[in-house]
C-alpha cells in the first residue's frame, strides 16, 4: 500500500468539507413543516447567494424538504427530519422563482410554497 502525503490528504479533505455547505449563508429562512402545511417565513429573498433554510418539523410524520427551480428541477434537499426536530438545508440560489416543498411521510410531490429571489 502506498502512503498518501499528509498535505494532499489535508487539501482533499478541506475541499470535500467546503463542498458540503461550508460557505456562510447570506440569510437564514425559517421553514415550518407540518403534516398539512409548508410555511416559509420569508418568500421574497434579497438577491442571489447561499440561503440556509432552517426546517422545523412540527408534524407527526417524518418529512423531507426540497428546493426546486420554477421548472421543477431539484436544487437541494434535506431528508429524514423527524417529528419535533430541526435540520438546515443550504441552497445556492440565483435570481428567479423557486418552490420549497415539504413532503410529510417522505412521499408524493409535497406541499409547495413559492419563493422569489430578487
Amino acid at each position: 500500500m502506498r502512503a498518501v502525503p499528509v498535505a494532499l490528504l489535508t487539501v482533499t479533505l478541506a475541499g470535500s468539507l467546503a463542498a458540503c455547505g461550508g460557505s456562510p449563508a447570506k440569510q437564514t429562512v425559517a421553514v415550518t413543516a407540518t403534516d398539512t402545511a409548508c410555511q416559509v417565513a420569508d418568500t421574497q429573498l434579497s438577491g442571489p447567494g447561499i440561503y440556509a433554510f432552517k426546517v422545523t418539523n412540527k408534524g407527526d410524520q417524518t418529512t423531507e424538504v426540497y428546493v426546486y427551480t420554477h421548472d421543477g428541477k431539484k436544487v437541494e434537499e434535506v431528508e429524514h427530519i423527524g417529528p419535533g426536530t430541526s435540520r438546515t438545508l443550504k441552497a445556492k440560489l440565483a435570481a428567479g422563482d423557486y418552490q420549497v416543498a415539504c413532503k410529510p411521510g417522505e412521499k408524493g410531490d409535497g406541499i409547495r410554497t413559492d419563493i422569489h429571489v430578487r
